[in-house]
């Protein structure tokens, strides 16, 4: 009986000591909950969009579910950062610090807050505030957006499972398990491609030179049979040329975003929800003119078949044009 309450006597010291050193508690709690709840959420989408059945009302439901709390998270943590900064080990512990930037990650339908949340992340981190393995899955996250090559390959094609896995395109690809051993990462970027369903070989430096010179030059392939198509006015068969050729991050011109965009609401094609994301990644990259696209009757389409994604990029363009 004795052995138990000193026991009990230990665990509240504990944990009082460990209140102490965190110097917001509360918020620390608030965003392990977050974490917890994320991580539920998305085991139970990947389930079931693994196993094929993403045409259902159930799993259209849960993506939804899914939209909305991410799209909550991103609102919450913006209030966070606005009031308290970064949130880092010391303000919240190391567990509510990696729920942080959970929600920055998966911050997808607002990439201009991903871009300001990385500098955060990155002072963070170079304090040892934050884990540097975040900041590169983050870096990674925003490059790719952007249309540049990763750093450190945290991202792949997979998707879940619902795609053929393989590895967005990789700057200096040779010396990336090196880069990855500098941040941290306990895997080998060879086994992290295999947990995710496919194969990959660090290339020799000849053999990333061949790799991005391919790249390269289905890219320039791609945009050719585009821009042939626009002419002939085929937009579906353009679509697919441009969305081919969007793979091939390092190589993209603004342009392209813009006319992928273009061929997407000329085509009325399915793509056409998520292209007011290529216009914003057209303005991201430097596009100096957002406004034109809004009163461009050739993005009409794209305005009427997600007025919520449209809705953001005419708040992209406020923003960006008011620097």
């Amino acid at each position: 009986m004795k052995f138990a309450l000193v026991l009990l006597v230990i665990f509240i010291y504990n944990c009082d000591i460990l209140s102490q050193s965190i110097e917001n508690p509360k918020l620390s709690k608030e965003l392990i909950g977050i974490r917890a709840a994320d991580k539920k959420l998305r085991k139970k989408w990947a389930k079931m969009a693994s196993s094929g059945k993403t045409e259902n009302q159930k799993f259209k439901t849960l993506t939804n579910k899914l939209i909305s709390a991410d799209s909550a998270n991103t609102e919450r943590l913006k209030v966070i950062i606005s009031k308290y900064g970064w949130p880092t080990y010391s303000l919240v512990g190391k567990k509510a610090s990696v729920g942080a930037w959970l929600i920055a990650q998966h911050s997808d339908r607002d990439p201009l807050f991903q871009i300001k949340c990385l500098p955060l992340l990155k002072e963070a981190t170079n304090k040892g505030e934050a884990d540097p393995v975040n900041y590169a899955f983050l870096y990674d996250r925003v490059a790719v957006f952007k249309g540049d090559k990763q750093l450190y390959a945290t991202q792949s094609t997979t998707n879940n499972g619902i795609a053929k896995g393989a590895f967005q395109p990789i700057e200096d690809e040779t010396n990336i398990q090196n880069r990855r051993a500098v941040m941290g990462f306990d895997l080998h970027v060879e086994t992290y491609a295999q947990q995710y369903g496919f194969k990959y070989k660090v290339p020799t430096k000849e053999e990333a030179i061949q790799r991005s010179n391919a790249f390269e030059k289905a890219y320039n392939n791609n945009v050719k049979k585009a821009k042939q198509a626009m002419v002939s006015k085929n937009y579906d068969d353009a679509v697919t040329y441009y969305l081919e050729a969007l793979k091939s991050n390092g190589s993209i011109k603004i342009e392209d975003y813009i006319e992928t965009a273009r061929a997407c609401s000329l085509a009325k094609h399915k793509e056409s929800k998520w292209a007011s994301f290529y216009l914003i990644k057209a303005i991201i990259n430097g596009h100096r003119d957002g406004q034109e696209f809004l009163s461009d009757i050739d993005f009409n389409y794209i305005k009427d078949v997600s007025p919520r994604n449209w809705s953001y990029l005419k708040k992209v363009i406020k923003e960006t044009s008011s620097k």
